[in-house]
């Protein structure tokens, strides 16, 4: 019994014994949970700690309120645009093509193809979306990039004006604190306004309405549903569904947009269908400034440059509006009576010098090139600017830029330097070869060893007896009177200036010319009316023309050149163009080897300069001139201008007489030809009385008279 007693002892001692009982297992339980609980409060607590610090050297917490300011008025950098004289769009410039469409223009259709794409929820979050960045997360953890889209449209808008578009953890943070910002400020009209006009859409385009314009010619409120769905899938990646460059992918993008739209419930089953079967029809584009006065428009842009420097509130000033001179009848017509002889023109390029091809080597004829300028003379308006026959072609603007040998339509200074000095147009001159500084002119017509009348030496444009006056008058003097009538380029000391050997440009001439249309009258040339901003506040404006005008000529003296010029249709070398004497005026002018072909014409309104030539100042054929090649495109504009212009006379002024003179011999005769005198020095009545500029011997010039 004994032993029994000790061995059952012996069995329940150690059970007895025993820190397992259940009080205290729940005791210890308890304790451990109580040290998990602490260790995961304090890791938490840690852990938001240094979450904390970290997102705060991010800058989260520190947000510039001052860029949702900024941002809410965000400058567009809006096209500037350029307006003829009737303010008709004729060209635009940019930095990057955008057309500003407020909300309230955006079609209703079109904004539920955004947001069903881009983000569905748009109007209901307050930023972010919470279960796609969940998503990104996820898949940034699985392949350590951010391969899921989580962005909503608020947020984009933040990636692409106070962020950049860089893919990590620490931008998306930044990103979603400004995406919360920004809805606390701005309202979702007004976001959805800046991210439709901000985003680039490919093609060139920035924003909506530029979009449109680019891929169907239309105003954005003219738009379909079909291609509002295209726009609408372009945000996701605009190179990638080019419909310019990837019409098939384009399409399958916008099939997923009009199926995002039927999901979101803004169209039907059968809207669906309709809008998908919907065929689009891309507008292949074309830059603007390409399809009306190409030249003008670059040489508005070249003027505005300047007018920035001199003017800083133009510069600071996007989206400008400038207001110009030019005339599209006018401009249209010029172009035109160019093209109308283009036939001629290719014609004339078989038979130029040969010159070397800069790719092959090769020798080849080189291409007959023609321009154009028309200005107003009693204001300086530039009406019209045709720099070239082909501006896809070549842009390099004629008109403005290129310095040619203006051959003898310099002369009308030579011969105004003569009349203010007391010649008159009856004045008798010998024709007779001559050398001056070994320098041979040679008359177009071979009349050498005869008499003529100073009137008929000019409108004949006879080159010896040119020379002959310019020795009397200085070549001093001359320059002095090109440069006061309007040749602003440097012009050469020498007697080849007098026929034109110093390059000037069609601007130069066109002022010149001007001056006696004008009455002796000089205008500044302008092209640029005034500039205002978008909102049409005024930024700058050109003077008066009355600051703008010099009185540079006496006007008896003007009206003596202008009929000078005259003879020279009714009877010198624009002889072909007689008839339109009644109201024109004007002179032809040739180089050496015919590289530059001039006619310069005018009626009291209207300024018409021409230039027929070749770039690489080749010569073209023997019997080229400016009454052969530039003189039939004048008589076409000139002609055809009378619709848009009306012709005026020139009128006379006082202390002007009229008298019937003998061309060659200069003394009054019964029908002689026309000539106009100063009353205070008239014509001899007789052939007694001839006076004559005779070359000596001994090389001088002295004057000769016979009584």
């Amino acid at each position: 019994m004994e032993t029994e007693s000790k061995l059952k002892m012996n069995v329940i001692l150690p059970d007895a014994n025993l820190d397992g009982s259940p009080s205290r297992r729940r005791t210890v339980i308890k304790t451990i949970l109580r040290i998990t609980i602490l260790f995961v409060v304090i890791s938490s607590i840690a852990i938001l700690a240094i979450g904390y610090k970290w997102i705060s050297a991010l800058g989260v917490f520190q947000l510039d309120k001052a860029r949702i300011t900024t941002l809410e008025n965000y400058n567009y950098r809006d096209n500037s645009i350029v307006f003829d004289s009737e303010q008709r769009k004729i060209g635009e410039f940019f930095d990057r093509y955008h057309v500003f469409v407020p909300y309230s223009d955006l079609p209703a259709d079109f904004v539920n193809a955004l947001v069903s794409i881009e983000d569905a929820q748009f109007f209901n979050h307050k930023g972010i979306d919470t279960k796609a960045i969940l998503r990104a997360i996820i898949a940034r953890l699985r392949s350590d990039s951010f391969s899921q889209g989580a962005s909503t449209i608020t947020q984009q808008l933040v990636r692409n004006t106070i962020i950049n578009n860089e893919k990590s953890f620490e931008r998306k943070i930044i990103e979603i604190a400004w995406a919360l910002e920004i809805e606390k400020h701005l309202s979702k009209e007004k976001i959805l306004e800046l991210y439709v006009n901000i985003m680039f859409l490919g093609n060139g385009s920035y924003g909506v309405g530029a979009a449109a314009h680019r891929y169907f010619g239309k105003d954005i409120r003219q738009i379909s549903k079909a291609e509002g769905a295209l726009i609408a899938g372009l945000f996701q990646s605009p190179s990638r569904y080019n419909p310019a460059k990837y019409p098939e992918r384009a399409k399958t993008r916008q099939l997923m947009v009009i199926e995002a739209m039927r999901k979101n419930r803004f169209i039907s089953d059968k809207e669906a269908k309709a809008i998908a079967s919907e065929k689009l029809s891309y507008k292949e584009y074309k830059y603007f400034n390409t399809q009306a006065a190409s030249w003008f428009v670059d040489y508005i842009a070249d003027v505005i440059k300047k007018l920035k420097n001199e003017h800083p509130m133009l510069s600071k000033n996007s989206g400008l509006r400038i207001y110009t001179t030019l005339d599209q009848n006018l401009q249209t017509l010029a172009e035109r009576s160019i093209h109308w002889y283009d036939a001629n023109l290719n014609d004339i390029s078989a038979r130029t010098g040969k010159i070397r091809d800069n790719l092959t080597g090769k020798l080849k004829n080189a291409t007959i090139e023609a321009s154009m300028l028309v200005t107003d003379p009693t204001n300086g308006d530039i009406l019209a600017m045709v720099g070239g026959r082909n501006y896809q072609k070549s842009q390099f603007n004629r008109t403005t830029s290129a310095l040619r040998s203006p051959g003898s339509a310099f002369k009308p200074i030579v011969y105004t330097e003569a009349l203010i000095q007391g010649f008159k147009w009856s004045d008798m001159i010998y024709v007779s070869p001559i050398n001056i500084e070994n320098y041979r002119p040679k008359n177009m017509e071979d009349d050498y060893l005869t008499e003529t009348t100073m009137m008929r030496a000019f409108y004949k444009s006879m080159n010896s007896p040119t020379i002959e006056i310019a020795t009397k008058v200085g070549i001093p003097a001359i320059i002095e009177r090109a440069k006061s009538l309007g040749l602003r380029s440097p012009l050469k000391q020498e007697f080849g200036s007098a026929l034109g050997s110093s390059d000037v440009t069609m601007m130069d001439l066109a002022r010149m010319y001007g001056t006696f249309a004008n009455n002796g009258v000089l205008s500044e040339l302008g092209s640029i009316t005034k500039i205002t901003n978008a909102d049409g506040d005024l930024l700058w404006e050109r003077r008066p023309s009355d600051s703008r005008k010099k009185k540079v000529l006496n006007e008896q003296i003007a009206y003596l050149m202008t009929q000078g010029m005259r003879a020279v249709l009714t009877s010198g070398t624009g002889a072909k163009s007689a008839d339109l004497a009644k109201h024109a005026a004007g002179k032809t002018g040739t180089s050496n080897d015919s590289s530059d072909n001039w006619f310069c014409g005018f009626t009291p309104n209207l300024v018409s300069v021409v230039w027929v030539g070749t770039d690489e100042h080749a010569p073209i054929y023997a019997h080229a001139s400016g009454s052969a090649l530039a003189l039939p495109i004048w008589d076409q504009f000139i002609r055809n201008s009378y619709l848009y212009r009306a012709p005026k006379t020139f009128e006379r002024p006082d202390g002007i007489i009229e008298a019937s003179i003998h061309p060659r011999y200069g003394h009054k005769i019964a029908g002689g030809a026309r000539m106009y005198f100063l009353q205070s020095n008239q014509p001899m009545e007789t052939s007694s009385a001839l006076e004559t500029i005779e070359h000596t011997s001994e090389g001088s010039y002295r004057n000769v008279f016979r009584h």
